[in-house]
């Protein structure tokens, strides 16, 4: 084991003469941590929740996108802190 740290430590010691050794070093480790997402991004469509819209509506559109659940372990009712 102590060989190995020694052999790692040399090596860190030699990257920091050289800047292309560093760089590709650094490349090796970032793309070893941050692997490549295998999705790629899309854009989401959000609209506005009208402001004439009853309560019926705005909760509806909290349970459909997941928040309500959320909003209920952030800020718990008075009825479900008495169960």
């Amino acid at each position: 084991m102590k060989r190995i740290v020694e052999l790692h430590l040399a090596r860190l010691r030699k990257t920091q003469h050289d800047p292309r050794e560093q760089q590709k070093l650094r490349a090796h480790l970032i793309s070893a941590l941050y692997p490549e997402p295998a999705a790629p991004l899309r854009r989401a469509r959000q609209e506005r929740i009208p402001l004439e819209a009853p309560d019926w509506y705005f909760e509806a559109e909290l349970k459909r996108s997941g928040l309500w659940e959320m909003m209920e372990r952030c800020y718990p009712t008075a009825q479900s802190q008495s169960q």
